[in-house]
């Protein structure tokens, strides 16, 4: 004999081709939406993991930290943040490194890294299942059909160590419990449950059951004592204790969380540069804010136990059921923190309807002649066991209801156990394999259906555009310490999580203090001085994202300081357009410390907010650290009046108190805000003649390179969602210049009507493509053609 294991036939290995057959699918029909650049839970979690991926290193410690900026004596500092094991991190490292500092290409290497640990988790589970059940066909069914709900194929390609990694690790601990449940190898589920805590924390979930009905087991068996209680007592629980393997398992894990936090701590301790107390670590704070102190349950949370529990118990009819059906039965993305009570009839019906076929096939197969219940039990009890002591952020996070995935495991496999011997030994080997090849469909339609979510052409566009700019921007700061970069309106909203990941590595950012040092940045940047005003800038190319020299910004004082002001007061205030520039050449932050208020009154009333047409004035304070720079003993703050006609501008700062520090009104004489009703009605008049080019909910004209978008009956929800225009020059497939703006750069609203404008690039066009988009996709769409001769003739006009 050769000594090789006898290779499986192809009827033995029919469910794993099956399996992965269907897996693939997750990979065919991966979900990157394009959402990457604006605000969402999976994907502001992708950024911020993506930068503790790329920031660990041994230079640092491998210490978890979202960014570098200089503290108050210019010295740089990590901002540490460092919750969770180090292993997901290191898989996501090991996933981005063959791509150097390409950011687009870091995040699908990592994603499809996050999509093998999902199938691997799957493939886990089907192994555990089968060594317990010893029908590879019911494990396959059942596999399919846990892993094919929502919280799953939504959430498998979330980077983040409260993701598919977590997943795995959970599944490989049930893996080395159904080994050790079978062969009793023992060393085999310590070196398992070793490596899940290395790739996340819900894998304690599972080991407390486990360990604990285990340990309960053993000391029930023990019970029946010679000696009577007393001996029990003394001699039968300790030995049971002293000897117990489930013990030592949960010890084991116990002790192994104990070396990962003190880890954790050691090096956030050293990140942050020594001296900070135990107690006021930011790991620390965040463990005890997870375990659900009472000041994350109110206030704003204010859930509640018995609507936590509530919402637990729709998370688990959600991942009980695929997502093709979850969606026929009415229940689309759910929300579990916040769930409808009782939920829709369909799905409360068919939840119902699981539990009790669960417990018909448990009756049916008896409970008693399925082999090695303890795992089972422990698989069962997981999402409940950690939901409920860390329930702060189960309750805020959607994505734990991903970690409920052991109740469809248990119950469907109940299920399919009592029709086995419902329809019989002599039907099931035809019957069991139909059922696997119909939840394989299942899980592809379902995986096929989620793929789609949230796919639009805007999304898409502005995926290409941001892309594009950061490599501009990693190329020109290349070998520089400290860089700045600012945010066009509309893009990176939830700025800091993804420029954390843009400007990873050895890149320092500054603060929206940052002083004397080569490049500076601040938050809000786009409120700050507009992109012209930027001569000097180093990405002036860039549609979106940008960086700027301090140079730049001392010219942009420069200028600034050579104009005459609308207004000069506490600070001189300069109006272009409906951008206010507030400038202090010789500042403080004794200047900077009172708040500023600008109160605009309009021309209309009705154009102001419900809730602010009885004060007659909309406030529209802010606090220096969100819209201002310091710079050279300067200070520049930019804010915006609002995009409807107004009469008069107030402006000052307050103190304590609400007191004035100073206050002026404001002179408004640019033709975007006229003092007078028939300034705008010409204006709107003018822009209005003629036929438009386009009908929709705006009409749509174009004169020489301007293009108009006009509307009737006009409130402030119609001009909400961005606006974006694509051309298409002659024989281009796709279009060569895509633009968008928001109503409030570009617009302005008076008594009803709406009126934007836009100047248009100097190419050529046979087609204009334009609309509106917002959070859920395109909100209208529409298209005109342009002839390559009517496009000259106009442009030669207006040139």
């Amino acid at each position: 004999m050769s000594g090789r294991l006898p290779l499986p036939s192809l009827r033995q290995a029919l469910p794993l081709i099956l399996l992965l057959l269907a897996l693939s699918s997750v990979f065919a029909f991966g979900h990157e939406r394009g959402q990457f650049y604006r605000p969402s839970l999976h994907d502001d979690i992708s950024a911020q993991s993506l930068a503790l991926a790329v920031n660990l290193s041994p230079e640092h410690r491998f210490a978890g930290f979202l960014r570098q900026r200089l503290d108050e004596d210019g010295e740089p500092r990590l901002v540490a943040y460092n919750r969770f094991p180090i292993g997901s991190y290191a898989l996501a490292r090991l996933a981005i490194l063959p791509f150097g500092d390409d950011p687009p290409k870091q995040i699908h290497a990592a994603r499809v890294s996050m999509l093998a640990c999902f199938a691997a988790a799957a493939v886990l589970a089907w192994l555990s299942l089968r060594r317990l059940l010893g029908r590879p066909w019911i494990a396959l069914a059942a596999t399919l059909f846990a892993f094919s709900s929502y919280y799953c194929l939504y959430y498998n390609d979330m980077i983040s160590a409260e993701g598919s990694t977590n997943l795995l690790g959970v599944m490989l601990a049930f893996h080395g419990m159904a080994v050790f449940a079978q062969e009793g190898r023992f060393r085999q589920l310590l070196l398992k449950t070793a490596v899940a805590i290395l790739l996340g924390w819900h894998v304690l979930g599972l080991i407390a059951p486990f360990a604990a009905l285990g340990l309960a087991g053993e000391l029930v068996r023990a019970w029946p004592a010679r000696g009577g209680v007393r001996h029990y007592v003394a001699r039968d629980a300790p030995a049971v204790l002293a000897r117990s393997r489930y013990l030592a398992c949960g010890g084991f894990a116990a002790l192994c969380c104990v070396l990962v936090l003190g880890w954790n701590f050691g090096v956030e301790y050293l990140a942050l540069g020594g001296g900070t107390p135990l107690a006021e670590l930011p790991s620390l704070r965040s463990l005890l804010r997870r375990t659900g102190s009472d000041d994350v349950l109110t206030g704003s949370y204010a859930i509640g136990w018995p609507t936590f529990l509530k919402a637990q118990l729709i998370a688990v009819g959600a991942a009980t059921l695929p997502y093709d059906l979850l969606q026929r039965l009415g229940h689309d993305v759910l929300q579990p923190h916040y769930p409808s009570w009782p939920p829709p009839a369909g799905f409360a019906g068919a939840a119902a309807a699981a539990g009790g076929a669960a417990a018909f096939g448990a009756g049916l197969a008896g409970l008693r002649a399925l082999p090695h219940r303890l795992p089972f039990a422990a698989l069962l009890l997981a999402g409940w066991c950690w939901a409920i002591p860390f329930r702060a952020s189960v309750a805020l996070h959607e994505f734990e209801g991903m970690f409920q995935v052991g109740a469809p495991l248990v119950l469907c496999s109940l299920v399919l156990l009592g029709l086995r011997r419902l329809i019989g030994r002599a039907q099931a080997p035809r019957a069991l394999p139909a059922l696997a090849v119909a939840a394989a469909a299942a899980f592809a339609l379902s995986a096929q259906q989620m793929g789609g979510v949230g796919q639009h052409a805007a999304a898409a566009d502005l995926e290409r555009a941001v892309a594009a700019d950061i490599r501009a921007i990693r190329v020109i700061t290349a070998g520089r310490s400290v860089i700045g970069a600012g945010a066009v309106s509309g893009v990176l909203q939830k700025g800091y999580a993804v420029r954390n990941f843009y400007f990873a590595g050895s890149y320092i950012q500054l603060d929206a203090y940052g002083s004397e040092e080569e490049l500076a940045r601040t938050a809000h940047l786009d409120f700050l001085v507009a992109r012209a005003d930027f001569g000097g800038s180093l990405t002036p190319g860039n549609r979106r994202l940008f960086v700027y020299a301090l140079p730049a910004l001392a010219g942009v004082l420069e200028s600034f300081a050579a104009r005459e002001p609308a207004l000069r007061a506490g600070f001189d205030l300069h109006l272009e357009g409906r951008a206010l520039t507030w400038l202090r050449e010789e500042c403080g932050r004794e200047d900077t410390a009172p708040r500023f208020f600008l109160e605009a009154v309009p021309l209309d009333p009705a154009d102001l907010p419900p809730g602010r047409r009885a004060a007659g004035f909309e406030p529209l304070g802010f606090a220096f650290a969100e819209r201002g720079l310091r710079f050279g003993g300067a200070c520049l703050a930019r804010s915006r009046l609002p995009d409807y006609a107004v009469a008069g501008v107030r402006a000052g700062q307050r103190g304590g108190g609400g007191l004035p520090v100073w206050e002026a009104e404001l002179p408004v004489g640019d033709p975007w805000f006229p003092r007078r009703a028939a300034g705008w009605e010409e204006r709107y008049a003018a822009a209005a003649a003629g036929e438009p080019a386009l009908r929709a909910p705006f009409d749509v004209r174009l004169a020489g390179r301007t293009l108009t978008y006009a509307r009737e009956g006009c409130s402030e929800a119609d001009t909400e969602p961005r606006f974006f225009v694509r051309l298409y020059p002659p024989g281009a497939d796709g279009p060569a210049e895509s633009l968008s703006f928001a109503f409030a750069e570009r617009g302005l609203r008076y008594g009803g009507r709406c009126l934007a404008a836009l100047e248009l690039p100097d190419a050529g066009a046979v087609r204009v493509a334009t609309g509106q988009y917002g959070d859920g996709g395109e909100v209208w769409a529409g298209a005109f053609p342009v002839s390559a001769e009517d496009w000259l003739a106009r442009y030669e006009a207006a040139a």
